[in-house]
């Protein structure tokens, strides 16, 4: 009869292998950039975005009666008043693309035929907290 053979396996090496530990310290310090990037984005509130401008006049009643219009009718919308002797400025909302505008300039100019998109600094947040037109009516 013949005997059985003898199985032989092969010999690992017991010598640690650098390149297994190298993604962990690359790892490591990915999250670290990671981490000051996202520090880094909350820090920023205000983007390059469009508001419209209902009102611009030497009137202070008309102002406070657009801001007031803007209020009822849009309450999503948020309304400034500036100043600039002796002129009064009503600018509209936090928009970060000009067709989100556009779709509500068409609603304020049923009130105020002479309103305007302009080019604005926006608050992110509250850009964001805008809903679309279509959920107003």
């Amino acid at each position: 009869m013949d005997k059985p053979k003898a199985v032989t396996t092969p010999k690992t090496n017991p010598t640690p292998n650098t390149a297994a530990d190298k993604p962990l310290y690359v790892n490591k310090k990915l999250d670290t950039v990671l981490d000051t990037l996202a520090k880094h984005n909350k820090s920023i509130r205000f983007i390059n975005g469009f508001r419209i401008q209902i009102y611009v006049g030497n009137v202070r009643q008309e102002a406070d009666g657009a801001k007031s219009y803007i209020y009822q009718a849009f309450p999503d919308l948020n309304p400034y008043v500036s100043y600039t002797q002796p002129t009064y400025r009503v600018k509209v909302g936090d928009f970060m693309y000009r067709g989100d505008a556009e779709q509500y300039l068409e609603l304020i100019r049923e009130q105020y035929s002479s309103a305007v998109i302009l080019a604005d600094r926006v608050d992110i947040k509250r850009s964001l907290m805008v809903s679309p037109v279509s959920d107003n009516n």
